[in-house]
């Protein structure tokens, strides 16, 4: 087990080094110069070179990219050209934002995913489970950022039943504690401020859970389908044991393994999917700084912020594999012979 895990972290940090290369070089690959767009309107040549030359922009490529790796080897991601702040600091300001929303859709997928799958595995082929199938089928190839739209488009300005973005109203005023904004309202003993922050915060994180609540339906009733059918279920009821026992104790809790095993990699998915749904709803998160930072050219907020990602969903991935290889010896011959 130890030198698998090592295998997985070794294998991890390949992945890592190779997205840093990519996004290194991809970057400059955008047209534009960083230089000319940080300058002011009114700034001569030698000005802008000078503005290049402090950025580092002068030096040969691959110069920049031995400078890069040094910087990024003792966890300095750069200064942003916008901001004038370390990138790091501005991440972990916005970082709070973007997991609210992250954890809000996560929580809507398992309130009703679960359920859902349930009663469509328990009621398999009735009306219910048509139409949840067919339902599930196609929501869950809807692109997110289509959603989005949509949503703010009829519930935000046809029908004027949700704001049209960020996470309190501009009159609203909260000390930010945690950086999360229901805690804070909470802490505050402001509970009016609470509900206003999920009233913000309701119709991007539906937005957000929207596709992965028809995925997560269509896994929880073919998870439960399988387990039904063992044998270990079966016995269960041979003895007299009642359906409602028979489904929540043998059938739904071992449904359950294969979801907990990914839970981490939904949680990342939805923070890198969050970043179109921030830009549609002026969300003041991790995507809204990236999106932002594109448009000026920022290099050092856009490589700092994909690397911070690629790294999460790295070092997750390689958790959830050791987990899954110590709940399941099968999983760790499985990888090991395909290694």
């Amino acid at each position: 087990m130890l030198r698998f895990g090592v295998n997985r972290l070794a294998s991890g940090f390949l992945t890592a080094l190779v997205v840093v290369t990519a996004t290194f070089f991809i970057v400059r690959l955008v047209p534009g110069d960083p230089a000319s767009a940080m300058a002011p309107p009114t700034a001569t040549p030698a000005q802008v070179d000078r503005i290049r030359e402090y950025l580092g922009l002068s030096e040969p490529i691959w110069a920049q990219y031995g400078i890069y790796l040094q910087h990024l080897a003792q966890f300095d991601f750069g200064t942003s050209i916008r901001t004038g702040q370390p990138v790091v600091e501005d991440l972990v300001s916005r970082l709070p934002a973007s997991i609210e929303l992250a954890l809000a859709a996560l929580i809507l997928e398992l309130l009703i995913a679960i359920p859902v799958g349930i009663v469509a595995a328990v009621r398999r082929a009735s009306a219910f489970d048509y139409v949840s199938r067919f339902t599930s089928s196609v929501i869950v190839g809807l692109p997110v950022f289509w959603v989005s739209l949509m949503f703010l488009w009829i519930f935000a300005f046809l029908l004027d039943l949700f704001p049209l973005g960020n996470r309190l109203d501009i009159q609203t005023s909260l000390t930010s504690v945690t950086g999360f904004v229901l805690v804070d309202a909470l802490l505050a003993g402001r509970p009016e401020v609470a509900l206003e922050a999920l009233h913000h915060l309701a119709l991007p994180a539906v937005a957000l859970a929207l596709p992965s609540i028809a995925f997560w339906t269509r896994l929880m009733r073919g998870s439960l389908l399988e387990v039904l059918g063992e044998d270990h279920v079966r016995a269960a009821r041979a003895k007299g044991l009642g359906r409602r026992q028979v489904v929540m104790r043998h059938g739904v809790r071992n449904a359950l393994n294969p979801m907990v095993t990914v839970f981490g990699l939904e949680l990342v998915s939805l923070l890198t999917a969050g970043v179109l749904v921030e830009i549609v709803f002026s969300w003041p998160g991790v995507g809204n700084y990236l999106f932002t930072s594109l448009q000026v050219r920022d290099y050092p907020v856009v490589q700092g912020t994909v690397i911070a990602i690629a790294l999460l969903y790295v070092t997750v991935n390689s958790i959830v594999d050791v987990v899954q290889a110590r709940l399941d010896p099968r999983i760790l011959a499985t990888m090991q012979a395909h290694a």
